[in-house]
């Protein structure tokens, strides 16, 4: 990894962070149109600053850390902006918000015990990830009236929700496995 953290990965991420309150406001607003391009521009960013910061060879432990707190924030942020104007059905959120609420107390738990923490994003993490944002998108996207959700809502909540509690136990199984494989090797105390 490179030593230098001012880099133009870490600034897009930065930027992506300062995104974030933008788009609450413009939701708070109900200026559904800027909201969506906002959000649209600040999540099409997560892949260009992680593609830029592997092919400049600008990766640092800070960006990965800016990383998952930009991505968290954007995707947490307006799912309950979204959820607050009835736009999201408040299940969908409790889901995604306890999956993530479970993720993190796990990963924090397992450090506990083992002393250090080594997080590898599972493909079907990747792919919650992926219908979240997918589905932030086209909800902001069907208020602004770039598009018709109309027959599409309720099969897309459903999708996510049921991605978002698959998740969330394949993230138990494989800590659990892991926090019995460190509590065997670390014996009785």
């Amino acid at each position: 990894m490179s030593e230098r953290v001012f880099n133009l990965p870490n600034v897009i991420t930065l930027l992506r962070i300062a995104a974030v309150p933008g788009v609450a406001w413009l939701i708070l607003q109900q200026r559904w149109d800027a909201a969506c391009w906002l959000f649209l521009a600040a999540a099409v960013s997560d892949g260009i600053d992680g593609l830029l910061a592997r092919w400049l060879k600008q990766m640092t432990q800070l960006g990965a850390a800016l990383d998952t707190v930009a991505d968290k924030a954007l995707g947490v942020v307006t799912l309950v902006m979204l959820t607050q104007a009835e736009a999201i059905p408040l299940w969908v959120t409790l889901a995604i918000l306890l999956r993530d609420t479970v993720i993190v107390l796990g990963a924090l738990s397992y450090r506990g015990l083992a002393g250090h923490l080594e997080i590898h994003p599972t493909w079907l993490g990747k792919t919650h990830m992926f219908a979240e944002f997918s589905l932030l998108a086209l909800v902001l996207g069907g208020l602004a009236g770039l598009l018709a959700l109309d027959g599409w809502a309720l099969p897309l909540f459903v999708g996510v929700f049921v991605i978002a509690v698959t998740s969330g136990v394949q993230y138990v199984w494989i800590w659990s496995a892991r926090a019995r494989r460190e509590a065997s090797r670390l014996g009785p105390r």
